[in-house]
């Protein structure tokens, strides 16, 4: 080459790196500027129903409340280093129903109350700002459905879930009902924003929690279980809960098809002491199992039984299924021993599975190892045999639809993850996603009918495409709590033995929509991340919170809106 033209090209090359080199010491000589830290606010609505038992843990992100009464909302104000921030002026906004604006003025400990009166129906969104720091980060706003009060005859039953006592759920019916170790059971009284909101609309006479064969109620407090229940069940309870075979100890793990006849008991007797009006029933786990066996006809049981369970599906309207156990737990499937691999004859495409196929088996195990901590399964349990799929149970309410008189509502929890890997600075992004349902039943055969060998809690017959997490065909309406999550794994390194995939994968176990948390106030509280598309279009919002639009389900169903 000519030694000048070697020059002209050299020079620009030269120049070139010389620029990239001269702004890379730029940069690490003049590095960005930290965002700058502000004050923050924070800001709870106080739940009046939960702090009479628990003043210490009533503070949410919204309530319901009846019109007229006075909504209490506590506001913590910090400096930009989490120090209290005393006589800070706070400006608090209503917006919505009843509109309005005022401020408040925090005391020593960097906190203020503000109460307000809601005289309209309808919801209110609260926020608060620091008026000293434009900047401060505001406080998340706080969600307050404003009812008024009323008790329209309309029988309601909570079925709950396995290994719970129903003298939790009967107590906040009706706080007459002593619960003999409520003082640690603040995490076990569940469901509270929905019972709150019904209780608001619907006469508490006539809801009841219902207690099963083999209830703890019956080892606590059995007078929070009626009669008729008392003379079905199988129970010692003089027998430890670590004790198995029959007589069964208190643990609500008996059998779910004698549940389900004791169901019917209930839900014949309801409906006769409220005049003959139809019962609603909301199943939660284990309950949607014990639900779906009364809505086919209790198969499995003797003829009379059969009877009667087809006469008490004609006297429910409405289900309401809340990660419900309608196809049986995967986590049980695993326990018995079957290869993860299977699990592509679920709706899972090879493509998706087959990122996962090296690591299914330690997610299962991380997944099992904290969902069995606090369920405890027993193989050796009849809810645990009942309740893994393709069980006798099972395929027999899943021979034939539910009874065709019944709406079925169902919310199921609809986990989703994927990996992505990073190669010094560079970052594969994932582009797989595994679903995992609500991480105890998996959501992805919504047919009745079906009894996979993995198990479910979707339930939509031939209902369509979801759409923003919804969608339904006649009687059958389902949402999907979707929360999507992204673990990093770096190289080949299995997951869970890398410390940031082991704390990204906890995100997942811990996710609001988890089988275990989804009763819970960081899914259920109005104003939680949680929403949900609101099918009756009644809300004022595309979107709602999960207890609300049952409520507006059931009012608008019974004309009250």
């Amino acid at each position: 080459m000519d030694p000048a033209r070697r020059r002209r090209l050299r020079l620009p090359v030269v120049l070139t790196c010389n620029f990239l080199v001269l702004a890379f010491v730029l940069s690490c000589c003049n590095p960005p500027k930290p965002a700058a830290i502000h004050a923050t606010i924070s800001l709870c609505a106080v739940d009046v129903a939960r702090a009479a038992d628990f003043p210490n843990d009533a503070c949410y992100t919204g309530t319901f409340h009846a019109t007229g009464a006075q909504q209490a909302l506590h506001i913590t104000a910090v400096d930009k280093n989490g120090t209290a921030l005393p006589n800070a002026q706070i400006k608090v906004t209503v917006a919505g129903a009843n509109a309005r604006s005022d401020s408040v003025t925090t005391d020593a400990s960097g906190q203020a109350t503000y109460q307000y009166s809601g005289s309209h129906t309808g919801t209110d969104t609260v926020s608060a700002t620091l008026g000293s720091d434009s900047a401060a980060k505001s406080a998340h706003p706080a969600v307050i459905h404003w009812l008024a009060q009323q008790h329209v005859t309309h029988p309601v039953v909570l079925v709950h879930g396995i290994q719970e006592d129903a003298t939790d759920f009967a107590h906040q019916f009706d706080p007459s009902v002593v619960d003999s170790d409520q003082a640690s059971d603040g995490s076990k009284q569940t469901w509270t924003a929905l019972i709150e909101a019904l209780k608001l609309t619907y006469d508490p006479a006539f809801m009841k929690a219902f207690c099963y064969v083999d209830d703890v109620a019956w080892r606590t407090t059995p007078s929070a279980c009626p009669a008729d229940e008392a003379a079905l069940r199988d129970c010692d309870p003089s027998l430890p809960p670590s004790s198995s075979g029959p007589p069964y100890p208190c643990i609500s793990q008996g059998s779910v098809d004698e549940s389900a006849v004791a169901l019917a008991h209930v839900v014949v007797d309801l409906s006769a002491a409220a005049g003959g009006k139809p019962v609603t029933l909301l199943a939660y786990s284990m309950g949607g199992a014990v639900t779906r066996t009364l809505l086919a006809g209790c198969l499995n049981s003797a003829a009379s039984d059969q009877s009667l369970c087809q006469q008490a599906a004609g006297m429910v309207n409405d289900t309401i299924f809340l990660d419900g156990a309608q196809q049986g737990s995967w986590l049980l499937t695993v326990k018995h021993g079957f290869n993860a691999a299977t699990l592509s004859v679920q709706n899972i495409t090879p493509t998706a599975l087959s990122a996962f196929s090296s690591v299914l088996p330690l997610i299962e195990q991380n997944i099992y190892g904290v969902v069995n901590q606090k369920l405890g399964l027993n193989l050796n349990n009849p809810a645990e045999t009942d309740l893994t799929p393709q069980s006798a149970n099972i395929l027999a309410h899943n021979s034939v639809q539910p009874a065709t008189n019944v709406q079925i509502y169902t919310f199921y929890g609809d986990v989703e993850f994927g990996m992505d890997v990073t190669y010094f600075i560079y970052t594969l992004p994932a582009n797989a996603y595994l679903p995992m349902g609500d991480l105890v039943m998996l959501a992805q055969d919504d047919n009745p009918l079906a009894s996979p060998l993995w198990g479910g809690g979707s339930l939509c017959d031939s209902c369509g495409p979801l759409v923003n997490g919804y969608h339904e065909n006649g009687r059958y309406h389902a949402w999907a709590l979707r929360q999507k999550y992204t673990v990093n794994i770096n190289g080949l390194v299995p997951i869970l033995s890398v410390p940031d995939a082991v704390s990204a994968f906890q995100q997942v176990v811990n996710s609001p929509v988890q089988h275990l948390n989804v009763s819970q106030p960081v899914t259920q509280a109005p104003g939680t991340a949680i929403q949900v598309a609101d099918s009756t279009h009644l809300a004022g919002t595309a979107t709602t919170d999960m207890p609300y639009e049952i409520l507006l389900v059931l009012m608008h169903g019974d004309g009250l809106i």
